[in-house]
């Protein structure tokens, strides 16, 4: 039986706990700390340098999810586990935040929007693009009708320890691709939807000396078609300077370039007309945007980018399958085979 976490709209800030690794623990600390709408009241699996100052921690993070006060769980661990920790949150009747992506594969996440669908609490994947969108996107002076033709993905990061859940594909839902170019390809499935094909390859080309490469791939190349001609092609890569995350969209009048610190729109002569900044605290913003949602218990909106990651998913599968089978795979394909509805774009 799940026990009430939800009090009354606007009451005060959201008692949360915190259940990460190392990576994820690192990246989450200071946007917790930041964030006025979230009281954290324990946290679970986070190493000792890494842990929330006067917040009580947990060796099972399963008695951290029974805590009594608590409302809604933040998990950064590996993919895999994120899946199981949140069925159990879901269980308690919390409120559940987590990093991208939803699974591990397309038929996981799809399993996973099932049962999300079937909650009462609320259910965040993280969206960068979201993110984007509400600060400089639909600001920028866009050409009448521009409409990209050509799309550029480059992404590039270091590479994990291979101790690391990030190195293996048990734990996650691949390499390079999934772990730096994930953001870069969820703003490209927001503007140019799936393609129809897709050609990937993946490789492992380096190790320190008498070490084991990784088993998740080190660079991941692909080459996507849309319907009506139009292009994209994605690199992603671990341990090749300079690191980067940029999607470049050609189109008709305008070359439009988005990183994380901004974005630019240029002329076919290479001149500038339009360059909008974007503050550097995605997580920061994510973290209090989820707080809102709690408050507001706004569900529906919670749940909106889960489409949208799905079809990363979907994108992401039919590349590593590309890789293997050496011939061009559709990602539409995998929303026929789970008898999942195809989106819209």
């Amino acid at each position: 039986m799940t026990r009430s976490h939800n009090p009354p709209t606007g009451q005060g800030p959201v008692r949360v706990g915190l259940i990460a690794d190392g990576d994820g623990a690192e990246r989450l600390r200071a946007a917790v700390t930041e964030c006025v709408l979230l009281h954290p009241l324990g946290q679970a699996r986070v190493p000792i340098d890494q842990r929330l100052p006067a917040v009580p921690s947990y060796d099972d993070p399963r008695i951290l999810l029974a805590e009594s006060n608590l409302e809604a769980v933040l998990l950064a661990t590996s993919t895999r586990e994120d899946l199981t920790l949140a069925d159990l949150a879901a269980e308690q009747g919390l409120h559940v935040w987590r990093l991208p992506p939803v699974g591990r594969s397309f038929a996981e996440a799809t399993e996973c929007l099932t049962r999300v669908r079937q909650l009462d609490t609320l259910y965040r994947v993280a969206s960068w693009w979201e993110y984007v969108v509400d600060h400089v996107w639909h600001e920028v002076a866009w050409p009448e009708n521009f409409e990209p033709r050509l799309s550029e993905v480059s992404a590039s990061a270091p590479g994990p320890a291979i101790t690391s859940w990030r190195a293996g594909l048990g734990e996650s839902a691949g390499g390079a691709l999934v772990d730096c170019a994930y953001a870069p390809l969820e703003a490209l499935i927001a503007v140019r939807g799936l393609p129809e094909t897709a050609v990937g390859a993946v490789g492992h080309y380096r190790s320190p000396l008498g070490s084991l490469p990784r088993e998740a791939e080190d660079t991941a190349i692909a080459i996507l078609r849309y319907s009506h001609g139009g292009m994209a092609v994605v690199r992603a890569t671990w341990d090749l300077p300079p690191n980067e995350q940029r999607t470049v969209h050609h189109g008709p009048g305008a070359t439009a370039t988005l990183t994380p610190d901004e974005v630019q729109l240029v002329d076919p002569a290479g001149t500038a007309f339009d360059r909008r900044p974007l503050p550097g605290d995605f997580l920061a913003h994510e973290l209090l945007r989820f707080a809102e949602m709690v408050r507001a218990h706004t569900r529906d909106r919670a749940l909106a980018p889960l489409d949208r990651h799905l079809a990363v998913s979907a994108l992401l599968d039919a590349i590593y399958l590309s890789a293997r089978t050496g011939h061009p795979e559709s990602p539409r394909k995998l929303y026929e085979v789970q008898k999942w509805p195809e989106p819209r774009h």
